[in-house]
C-alpha cells in the first residue's frame, strides 16, 4: 500500500511518473536536436505535438498493450524478422545517388522520419524504408528488458501508424515477458484457490460456533465476527481476480460496479483488521482487567469493527473519484489515497503486537515460578501461545511491507509467500480455534455418539467441565 504524510508534500504516483517521461521527453528532443533541425523533417507543430506528447500519453493510454491479442509465436518470429530486415533493408529508396558534389544536398534531401518521443523511448530520426529496433524500456512491470521493441519509418518519411487508432505506435508486443505474464496468471489462481479453502473453512466453522450451545461464550462470539468478516473478505477477493483482474477489457471501461467491489474488498479488509483488534483487547482486558461486562464490550465490538471502516471507505471513494489520475481503471492501480487505509491498519497491528508482548509477558510470569523446570516449561508455553495468536493477531502483515524489486527470484518468493500468509489465514485460524479446540472437538464428538453410538466412543470422562461456555483463553493457548 502506498502511504504519504500530507497531500501537499507527497505526489501521486501518477504525477512522478508524469515527471519521469517529461525528463526521458527532454533527454530526447536535447540528444537529437541537431540532428532534427539539420534533416529539416521536424516543423515547429511537430515540436510542440513532441513536447506535450508525454501527458497525451497518459491521458489517452498511446502505446499501451492489449495482453489478450498477444501471440507469443509470432511475437517471436516477428522480432526475429525485425532484426533480420533491420540489418538487410535499403534505408533509403528516394536518396540522390552520390557524385561527389552533392554530398549535402543527398543528406538534406533524403528523407527521415522525425523524432519520436512514444511515452515509452526514444526513437531517433530515422531513414525511410526502415524497421528500427531498440531494448525495450526496463521501467515497464511485464516487460523483459533484453527484448527488442520495433518502430516502422515508411517510405514516405513518416512514421507507421496503427489502423484502428491512427495513432503513431511503437511495436512493444515482442518486449511482453510471458513467463512472468504466466507466473502471475499462476499466483493469481492460487490467491483464489486459497481464498476458496479458507472460505470453506470458514464456514463450516460458524455453523460449529452456532450450532452448539455450550460454545456460547464471549470469546466464541468474537471468532463467530471475526471468521464472519474473513469469510466476506474471501468471497470479495474472488469476485475481484474472477471478474476484474482477469478481464483486461472491463479494467479499461471501468464501469461503476467494479469501482463498488474495489471498496466493498477493502471495506472488509478494514472490518478483519479491527475484529483481529478486537480479538487481542479482550484477551487482553481478560488476563489483565479480569472482571469485564461481557455485553458492554460486545456492544462496542460490533460498532467499532463493523461500523468505524466506513469512517475511512467514505472519504477514501470521494478523493478518488474526484482525482483525475485515480479514477480509472477499476482503481486497480496504486493510489496515493491508500494512506488512509494503511493508517488504521498499521495502528491496528502495532496494537496487536503490544497485545501479544503482554499476554506473553503474562504466561512467563504464571509459569515460571510453578514450574520443576520454570524457564524451559514457560518458553515453551510461550511459543505454542505465539504461534496460536499471530494468525488471529494478523501479525503475518508484518511481514509483507517491503517487496523486492519486480522480476527478480527474490520477488517470486515473496509473491508465493503473501499467497501463504494472506489467502490462507481463514483456513489456518479455523483450524486452530475451531477444528483444533478441546471444547469444539468435546461437543462435536458428544452429538456422534449420541448420533451413532456403536461408531463413536464417548469422549473420555473428565475431558469437559460440564459446563456451558467453558472456552477461556487459557484453554485456547494450551496454557
Amino acid at each position: 500500500m502506498a502511504t504519504g504524510s500530507t497531500l501537499e508534500m507527497s505526489p501521486q504516483p501518477q504525477d512522478n511518473l508524469r515527471t519521469f517521461l517529461r525528463h526521458l521527453y527532454a533527454e530526447c528532443v536535447y540528444r537529437y536536436q541537431n540532428a532534427t533541425k539539420s534533416k529539416g523533417q521536424a516543423t515547429d507543430a511537430e515540436e510542440l505535438l513532441l513536447e506535450d506528447y508525454a501527458t497525451r500519453f497518459l491521458e489517452q493510454e498511446q502505446g499501451s498493450i492489449d495482453m489478450q491479442d498477444v501471440d507469443e509465436q509470432a511475437a517471436s518470429d516477428n522480432e526475429l524478422y525485425a532484426t533480420v530486415l533491420t540489418a538487410t533493408m535499403p534505408t533509403n529508396h528516394n536518396s540522390i545517388p552520390y557524385d561527389g558534389n552533392n554530398s549535402n544536398n543527398s543528406e538534406t534531401e533524403r528523407l527521415y522520419c522525425p523524432v519520436n518521443f512514444d511515452g515509452y523511448l526514444c526513437w531517433p530520426p530515422t531513414p525511410a524504408g526502415t524497421i528500427l529496433s531498440q531494448y525495450c524500456p526496463d521501467f515497464v512491470e511485464g516487460f523483459n528488458a533484453k527484448f527488442l521493441a520495433h518502430k516502422t519509418c515508411l517510405e514516405n518519411g513518416s512514421w507507421y501508424r496503427h489502423p484502428e487508432s491512427l495513432q503513431i505506435w511503437s511495436n512493444y508486443t515482442n518486449c511482453v515477458d510471458y513467463e512472468d505474464l504466466e507466473f502471475r496468471h499462476f499466483v493469481n489462481e492460487l490467491y483464489v484457490k486459497g481464498y476458496a479453502l479458507s472460505l470453506l473453512a470458514l464456514l463450516i466453522s460458524i455453523i460449529i460456533f452456532l450450532g452448539f450451545k455450550s460454545l456460547r461464550c464471549t470469546r466464541i462470539r468474537i471468532h463467530v465476527h471475526l471468521f464472519a468478516s474473513l469469510a466476506l473478505t474471501c468471497i470479495a477477493w474472488i469476485l475481484w481476480y474472477r471478474l476484474v483482474v482477469e478481464h483486461y477489457e472491463r479494467i479499461a471501461e471501468s464501469p461503476p460496479w467494479c469501482i463498488a467491489l474495489h471498496l466493498v474488498v477493502h471495506y472488509f479488509m478494514l472490518v478483519n483488521y479491527f475484529w483481529m483488534f478486537c480479538e487481542g483487547l479482550h484477551l487482553h482486558l481478560v488476563l489483565v482487567v479480569v472482571f469485564v461486562k461481557d455485553t458492554i464490550v460486545m456492544r462496542w465490538f460490533k460498532i467499532f469493527s463493523w461500523l468505524s471502516p466506513l469512517l475511512f471507505v467514505i472519504p477514501y471513494g470521494i478523493a478518488r473519484h474526484f482525482s483525475a489520475n485515480d479514477n480509472q481503471h477499476c482503481w486497480i492501480n496504486d493510489s496515493f489515497y491508500l494512506w488512509i487505509f494503511s493508517v488504521p491498519i498499521t495502528l491496528s497491528l502495532l496494537a496487536s503486537f503490544i497485545f501479544l508482548i503482554n499476554v506473553l509477558r503474562v504466561i512467563v510470569r504464571k509459569l515460571h515460578p510453578q514450574s520443576a523446570q520454570p524457564a524451559p516449561l514457560a518458553i515453551r508455553k510461550a511459543v505454542r501461545a505465539t504461534i496460536i495468536l499471530v494468525p488471529l493477531f494478523g501479525l503475518q502483515h508484518f511481514l509483507l511491507p517491503y517487496r523486492p524489486d519486480a522480476g527478480t527470484q527474490l520477488d517470486r518468493f515473496y509473491q508465493l509467500l503473501s499467497v501463504v500468509l494472506v489467502s490462507l489465514q481463514g483456513f489456518v485460524v479455523s483450524f486452530l480455534f475451531c477444528f483444533a479446540n478441546h471444547d469444539v472437538t468435546f461437543a462435536i464428538r458428544t452429538l456422534l455418539n449420541k448420533l451413532m453410538p456403536r461408531l463413536v466412543s464417548p469422549p473420555p470422562a473428565g475431558s469437559n467441565t460440564g459446563q456451558m461456555a467453558t472456552t477461556t483463553p487459557s484453554r485456547e493457548l494450551g496454557v
